[in-house]
C-alpha cells in the first residue's frame, strides 16, 4: 500500500458496485460522471463519513459512534483528516447568523474600534481631547472596547430596539391592505384568532352604534376621529350578552387588542396567528446600526462601524487598504486591520466580495455558503488535511470560475488532498487527477470508468465525459420570433437591482444571465410579484391592468420552481414524493384479491400497521445497536427485505405483488401499468422518463438520491402539480448539479412546455443553455452595488456581440471555438496513480532550447481553429515532482495574452533542422504565423507541429510581472519527447553570452538589483 494515495476497496455505498479505487494524496482530485453515477456515494457517503468516523472515535471512545454516513466498504487505507465543504441550502438554522459572524469578521471589527476609535462626547456626540473631555459640554468620554461595539451587549446595543436595528409592530397597511373596504368586509375577511373574535366585534358594534359610526363606510373615507376610534378604542364600557354570558366590555381597538393578545400570548402557535399583521420599521434611534449613538459616531480612517458593516466586502478592504497606506488607521491597530484585510481579500478571491457582513446567512446560496467555507479554510492555513468538496463552482458565473480554481489550488499547495465533486468542465480540466464514476446512473452506473490525467481522459472512449466534451454539445430549435406576444415589467426594484425594465417573448425560452450577485434573481422575483399581482387583480374582476406591466392578459398562471432540498425522511420514497403511491395502492386494494381478503389501501403502505412487516416497521432493514459503534442495518430477517406481511404479498396484479411493483424501475413501470387504468401514474413516470430518471426504482428512498437526482425529482415534482399551457414557469439555476450529457433531458421538457403554450424563464449560468435561448436577459456589470442593471436584452447572437457584457464574452467565445479539438479516442487506458510527468528528459535540453509556445483561438469572422503562437528562446523545470515549467515571455504580447486567455497550450520544442518555422514565427501576423506549417491537435487540443523535436501539453497556473516581461508558470499535463534518434533540439542563437545567467535567463533583473 503506497503512502502517497488513499485507497478504497470494495465500496458498495448505495449503486457502487465493490469499487476499488485510489485518490492521490497532495493533489487536486476531480470526480466526474453523470449525474447518478455515485460521485458522492464514493467520496461523501463513504470517504468522508469513514474517515470522519475515525478521527472522531481517536478523541475518545464515546465519540466512535458520531458518523453518520450509511457507508459499506470492505477497506479504507491511508486517509486524512476530513473536511467537508457541503452545499447546505438555506444556510444555517440560526436567522441572527450573518456573514459577519460566520466568518468571525465582526469579533475582528470590534476589536478594531475598541482600540483604534476615539470616544465621541456622549451628550453632544462632538470630539473628544486626548483625556477623552469634552470641552464644550465638560463631559468625560467612557474609553472605549470591543463592547461598545457589539449589539448584544448593555455596554453598545441601541436601547431603543435592543440591539436588533428594526422595530417589530403591529402595521396599519397590513391589517387594512385594501382601504377601499368597509368596516364589516374588513371583520370578516380578519384571520382566525385575531380582531374578529366575537367579543371584540360585538364591542366594537356596540360602540359603532353608540358614536352613530356606520359599518358600510369605506375605511378611506372615515374621518381622523372616527379612524382613532377604530384603531384605539375609546373609555365607554358597554354591557353585552356574549353566547348566554353577560359581561361588561370595553372596545379597545383593533391595534390595542392585537398589542395586548400578541404580547400575553402563551404558545408560540398563538403568536404565530397574529404573525400576517405584524410590520418591521428600521429603528429610528439608531437608523438600523444598532448600536448607542456615542458608538455609531465613532470612526477609524474616517468610516464608522455600521459604514463596514452595510458596505461591500471589496469595498470596506479598499477603505482600509487605503487607510493603512495613508497612515490613517492609528498604529495600534494596524496588524489587525492588515489581518482583516487578508480575511476579508480570501473572501472575495472566491467570488463574494459582493456580500455584506450584516446580510443574513439564510439567505445565502448553497454555492456561495460552500464558498464563504472554503475562504475561512484559505485563511487557517490547515496542513495534511483532505478537504471534499461538492460542486464549489454551483451557482457561479463563468468569470468567477477561475478564482475558485486559485483558491482550490491554495488548498493543495499548503499540503492538502483536495477532493472535488464536480461537473465543470473548467475545473475538471485543471484537475491533478480525475476519477470518473459511470458509466450511466443509478443500477447502470456505479463503476470506476477511468483513473488518470485530462489528457488521458480526452482519450478514453468509455468516458461519457470525454464524449460530452467532444461533442458539440446541447441542441435545441430556436422559437421563432415574428409575431410572439411580449411580456414587459417595469419599475422592478429589489435589493441591488433599482427600476429596472424586464422584456421577454412569450411562448419561448428567456435566460436572466449575469455575474454572481448581479441581481437575477431579485430581479426575478420581481417579475413573479409583478405577474402574480396582474393575475390577481384580474381574477378579482378589476377591470384594466395593472400599472407597470404589460402582456399578462397573455398568462393564466405563474410558478416559480426554486431550489430547495427535496424530503429527506427515511420513510420517503420516489412514489410518494411525486404522489402516485396512493393510485397503486389503490390499484391493489381494487383487486379481486384484496377485495376478497378484506384489504384496503391502508394495508399496502410499508408506513401504516397493518400490513407491513411490524419486526422492521415496513424499513425492510433491522437495527443492530452497537454499545460503542454507530448502529448497523442489516436486511430484516423476518420479511427478507420485501417491507410486508405474507397475506399482503400474497395479493397480485397482473402476476406482481406490492413489492415486486416497487421494485420496479421507472422505465419497467411505465411500459408495465395500463395508461387507461392508471392514468395518472402513466403521466408521472413518464415526466421522469423524460428528466432522464427511467433508471429509479419506484421505492428508493429519496435519502439515497444524489444532488443532481434531487433536483430533477423536485422539478418533476413542481410540473406534475399544474399541466396546462398559458403558464410561465420560472426555474433557478435547473441545471445546477447536472452533468453535461444530462443536460439535453431538461432542454427536451422545456421544449415540450413550450409547444404546449407555455413560457420559460431561466436563471442560468451555463453559457452552452445561454447560447440555446430565443432571449437573454443579462445583468451586471458587476456585482452588488456594481450590479443590478440590465446591461442587454435581446437574443443569444446579439449578446455575443454586445462588449458590456461579461455573460456575451463567454458566449461569444464558446460560439466562435467550438468544441476543443479531441485525439481520437482509445478502447483502453492505464492509470498512473499520482504519477507526474517524466521531466527528466527535458533538463537535458532545456533552458537553451528555442520552443514555440501555441495555444487554440477562434475568432468569429473565421470557421475554423486559429492558433496563436510565439517564440520563446529558452524555459526551465521549476519542479520536477509539481510537474512544472517556466519561461518568460514580453509584458503586452498579443500571441502571449489569447494564448492565456484558453488557459491551456502546447509547447514545441523545435529541432536542430527548424530553422526555418523560427524564422517564419518571427515575421507575420500572430494569428496566422500556422497558416503555412503541418500541425494536428495535441492531447489537450491546442497545435502540435508534426516534426517536432518534442511536446509538452501545459494548463496555465499563474504568471508574475518583472519589468517588463511577465515569467509564466504553466502545469505539465503530459510530455512527449523524441529520444534515440539522434536529433537535438535547435538552440537558442547566441546573442551577447554576457548578458544571459548560467540557466540562460537574461540579468536584467539583477542588474536593476545591482541599480
Amino acid at each position: 500500500m503506497s503512502l502517497d494515495s488513499i485507497r478504497l476497496e470494495g465500496v458498495t455505498t448505495h449503486n457502487l458496485k465493490s469499487v476499488d479505487v485510489s485518490f492521490p494524496k497532495g493533489k487536486l482530485v476531480v470526480a466526474a460522471g453523470v449525474s447518478g453515477s455515485g460521485k458522492s456515494s464514493l467520496v461523501i457517503d463513504t470517504l468522508f463519513e469513514h474517515s470522519k468516523t475515525l478521527y472522531l472515535g481517536a478523541l475518545s471512545s464515546k465519540s466512535l459512534d458520531m458518523g453518520d454516513g450509511d457507508y459499506h466498504v470492505d477497506r479504507i487505507a491511508g486517509t486524512q483528516p476530513p473536511v467537508a465543504l457541503r452545499q447546505r441550502d438555506g444556510g444555517t438554522s440560526n436567522p441572527r447568523s450573518t456573514v459577519g459572524t460566520l466568518t468571525g469578521l465582526d469579533g475582528l471589527y470590534r476589536l478594531l474600534f475598541g482600540a483604534g476609535s476615539r470616544p465621541v462626547c456622549p451628550a453632544c456626540l462632538g470630539p473628544t481631547g486626548a483625556d477623552l473631555f469634552c470641552d464644550d459640554c465638560g463631559c468625560f468620554a467612557e474609553p472605549h472596547s470591543a463592547k461598545h461595539f457589539s449589539p448584544n451587549r448593555k455596554e453598545g446595543k441601541c436601547l431603543q430596539c435592543d440591539g436588533i436595528g428594526e422595530l417589530v409592530g403591529f402595521s396599519l397597511d397590513r391589517i387594512v391592505p385594501d382601504r377601499s373596504k368597509t368596516l364589516t368586509e374588513i371583520w370578516d375577511g380578519a384571520d382566525p384568532g385575531t380582531f374578529a373574535v366575537p367579543n371584540v366585534r360585538k364591542a366594537f358594534e356596540a360602540m359603532a352604534a353608540d358614536i352613530g359610526l356606520d359599518l358600510d363606510v369605506p375605511f378611506e373615507k372615515l374621518s381622523p376621529e372616527q379612524t382613532e376610534r377604530v384603531l384605539h378604542g375609546s373609555d365607554t364600557v358597554y354591557t353585552l350578552k356574549i353566547r348566554k354570558v353577560t359581561n361588561d366590555v370595553r372596545f379597545e381597538g383593533i391595534l390595542g387588542f392585537l398589542e395586548r393578545a400578541y404580547r400575553n400570548a402563551s404558545s408560540a402557535a398563538r403568536k404565530n396567528a397574529f404573525t400576517n399583521y405584524l410590520g418591521r420599521e428600521v429603528c429610528p434611534a439608531c437608523h438600523g446600526g444598532r448600536l448607542r449613538p456615542e458608538s455609531l459616531r465613532a470612526t477609524v480612517a474616517g468610516h464608522t462601524f455600521p459604514d463596514f458593516q452595510s458596505d461591500e466586502l471589496s469595498r470596506s478592504i479598499a477603505r482600509l487598504r487605503a487607510g493603512l497606506a495613508s497612515g490613517a488607521v492609528p498604529a495600534q491597530v494596524r496588524e489587525l486591520a492588515a489581518a482583516i484585510v487578508k480575511q476579508s481579500t480570501d473572501i472575495e478571491d472566491v467570488g463574494l466580495g459582493h456580500l455584506q457582513l450584516r446580510r443574513p446567512v439564510t439567505t445565502l446560496s448553497g454555492g456561495e455558503l460552500q464558498r464563504l467555507l472554503l475562504a475561512q479554510h484559505l485563511a487557517s492555513d490547515l496542513t495534511g488535511v483532505m478537504y471534499v468538496l461538492d460542486e464549489p463552482t454551483a451557482g457561479l458565473h463563468e468569470a468567477d470560475t477561475g478564482r475558485i480554481l486559485d483558491s482550490l489550488r491554495r488548498l493543495r499547495d499548503l499540503g492538502n488532498t483536495v477532493i472535488v465533486i464536480e461537473h465543470d468542465e473548467s475545473v475538471i480540466r485543471a484537475a491533478d487527477w480525475i476519477v470518473e464514476l459511470g458509466p450511466g446512473a443509478g443500477s447502470r452506473g456505479g463503476e470506476i470508468v477511468f483513473e488518470g490525467r485530462y489528457a488521458d481522459l480526452l482519450r478514453c472512449a468509455a468516458s461519457p465525459t470525454a464524449a460530452a466534451l467532444a461533442s458539440d454539445g446541447p441542441a435545441r430549435t430556436t422559437t421563432d420570433l415574428s409575431g410572439a406576444p411580449w411580456l414587459e415589467v417595469r419599475g422592478i426594484t429589489r435589493n441591488n437591482v433599482l427600476d429596472q425594465t424586464a422584456r421577454f417573448p412569450l411562448g419561448a425560452l428567456t435566460c436572466v444571465s449575469g455575474v454572481s450577485g448581479a441581481g437575477k434573481s431579485s430581479l426575478v422575483a420581481g417579475i413573479h410579484t409583478a405577474v402574480s399581482r396582474a393575475l390577481a387583480h384580474r381574477s378579482a374582476g378589476a377591470a384594466g391592468e395593472n400599472a407597470g406591466i404589460e402582456g399578462a392578459e397573455a398568462l393564466d398562471d405563474v410558478i416559480h420552481v426554486e431550489q430547495r432540498p427535496i424530503g429527506r425522511s427515511s420513510r420517503s420514497t420516489l412514489v410518494t414524493y411525486i404522489g402516485i403511491s396512493d393510485h397503486i395502492r389503490d390499484a391493489f386494494a381494487a383487486s379481486a384479491e384484496a377485495v376478497e381478503r378484506g384489504l384496503g389501501r391502508g394495508e399496502f403502505s410499508p408506513n401504516v400497521a397493518g400490513g407491513r412487516c411490524e419486526s422492521c416497521k415496513g424499513l425492510g432493514l433491522a437495527e443492530i445497536e452497537m454499545t460503542l459503534f454507530k448502529s448497523e442495518f442489516i436486511v430484516c430477517p423476518e420479511c427478507e427485505g420485501r417491507r410486508f406481511q405474507e397475506h399482503v404479498l400474497d395479493v397480485r396484479l397482473d402476476g406482481r405483488n406490492i413489492h415486486d411493483v416497487l421494485s420496479m424501475t421507472v422505465e419497467d413501470a411505465l411500459a408495465w401499468f395500463d395508461a387507461e387504468h392508471s392514468p395518472k401514474v402513466v403521466q408521472a413516470l413518464g415526466v421522469l422518463s423524460e428528466f432522464g430518471l427511467g433508471y429509479l426504482q419506484l421505492g428508493c428512498s429519496t435519502t439515497t438520491l444524489s444532488g443532481g437526482e434531487a433536483q430533477r425529482l423536485n422539478l418533476a415534482g413542481e410540473l406534475l402539480k399544474q399541466r396546462r399551457s398559458r403558464t410561465l414557469f420560472i426555474f433557478d439555476e435547473p441545471t445546477r448539479g447536472l452533468h453535461t450529457a444530462d443536460i439535453r433531458h431538461l432542454l427536451a421538457l422545456f421544449e415540450r412546455l413550450i409547444s404546449s403554450g407555455n413560457t420559460i424563464v431561466v436563471i442560468e449560468h451555463n453559457v452552452k443553455v445561454i447560447a440555446l435561448a430565443d432571449w437573454v436577459i443579462d445583468l451586471g456589470p458587476g456585482a452588488g452595488r456594481e450590479g443590478g442593471r440590465v446591461v442587454h436584452s435581446g437574443t443569444p447572437g446579439e449578446l455575443a456581440a454586445d462588449p458590456d457584457s461579461v455573460t456575451g464574452r463567454f458566449v461569444r467565445r464558446l460560439r466562435d471555438e467550438g468544441p476543443a479539438a479531441m485525439p481520437a479516442p482509445v478502447t483502453e487506458q492505464e492509470p498512473r496513480v499520482g504519477a507526474p510527468p517524466d521531466l527528466g528528459v527535458l533538463g537535458e535540453l532545456l533552458p537553451r532550447a528555442v520552443t514555440v509556445v501555441a495555444g487554440t483561438t477562434r475568432q468569429s469572422e473565421r470557421q475554423g481553429p486559429t492558433p496563436y503562437g510565439l517564440v520563446i528562446g529558452s524555459l526551465t523545470v521549476v519542479s520536477d515532482e509539481l510537474a512544472l515549467i517556466g519561461f518568460l515571455v514580453r509584458s503586452g504580447s498579443t500571441s502571449w495574452n489569447a494564448i492565456a486567455d484558453t488557459g491551456r497550450f502546447c509547447v514545441n520544442i523545435l529541432g536542430e533542422d527548424q530553422h526555418a518555422v523560427s524564422e517564419a514565427f518571427s515575421q507575420g501576423r500572430p494569428d496566422s504565423r500556422f497558416d503555412a506549417l503541418a500541425w494536428t491537435p495535441s492531447a489537450n487540443g491546442c497545435p502540435r507541429l508534426s516534426d517536432a523535436l518534442g511536446t509538452i501539453d501545459c494548463s496555465l497556473k499563474s504568471s508574475y510581472r518583472i519589468r517588463d516581461h511577465e515569467f509564466v508558470l504553466a502545469t505539465v499535463v503530459s510530455a512527449d519527447m523524441e529520444t534515440g534518434t539522434g536529433r537535438r533540439p535547435l538552440l537558442r542563437p547566441a546573442r551577447g553570452d554576457s548578458a544571459l545567467d548560467d540557466y540562460g535567463w537574461r540579468r536584467f533583473a539583477r542588474e536593476a538589483e545591482a541599480r
